[in-house]
């Protein structure tokens, strides 16, 4: 009798191992699974607001604005400027994508200070109404082979259009991140969105705060042309 109570006991407890193994595999598994939902919602969350800024660099009804003197893409038909990069943080919520007020330069030393610092995002300046996500552009001026006609866009007569002559080979790179998925600091979070695009991607990596950089070249003089 006592040897029967001893091998019940010995079979409850194998079952309650068993049942532990399970329950934490199971557990374990939820786990990864929360982990790698939450990751594609951030790639998309982070993507969504990339794809909107570069929409806006696009945007065709925005061209003869952004020609104008004071426009971003006129900015690089001064030879002064021509090695800059013009950085401006992206807010949706604001009525104008781009005032050369609120830009800022990076020059080819890395300084920062040549039209002051208002255009670097603040970790409160939020790309979208859900103050979530950081987004910043970068535009360059792209140094291509010249070729005949090569920045006339297609299908306009030099002289006799309204299509300005001058017109440049403009690289846009715009870079989101969710500071709230780190434990970065905003000063941190400040000090890489002063950093050239080619560095900034690997400084939010280093603080591992999840981001996502698009970049696109464009033909700009008449409607912005997409050429990559």
């Amino acid at each position: 009798m006592k040897q029967q109570q001893g091998a019940t006991l010995i079979t409850v407890l194998i079952i309650l191992v068993l049942v532990t193994l399970l329950g934490t595999i199971a557990v374990k598994s939820g786990i990864l699974g929360l982990k790698i939902a939450t990751n594609s919602q951030v790639n998309a969350l982070l993507m969504g607001n990339s794809d909107s800024a570069l929409f806006n660099v696009e945007n065709p009804e925005q061209v003869a604005r952004q020609l104008a003197l004071d426009g971003m893409f006129a900015y690089f038909n001064s030879s002064a400027n021509a090695n800059d990069e013009l950085v401006f943080c992206y807010r949706a919520s604001e009525n104008s994508f781009f005032k050369l007020s609120k830009a800022s330069a990076i020059t080819a030393d890395g300084s920062t200070t040549k039209m002051g610092v208002d255009g670097f995002c603040k970790a409160n300046q939020f790309a979208m109404g859900r103050s979530a996500v950081l987004s910043q552009v970068y535009l360059t001026k792209n140094v291509t082979t010249s070729t005949p006609f090569g920045g006339a866009p297609k299908g306009t007569s030099l002289g006799q259009s309204n299509v300005p002559v001058t017109t440049n080979n403009i690289g846009a790179t715009v870079i989101s991140v969710l500071p709230s998925f780190a434990g970065a600091t905003s000063t941190q979070i400040e000090s890489c969105f002063k950093q050239r695009a080619s560095a900034v991607g690997a400084c939010f990596e280093g603080l591992n705060i999840p981001y996502n950089m698009q970049h696109s070249d464009y033909t700009v003089g008449g409607q912005p042309k997409l050429v990559s």
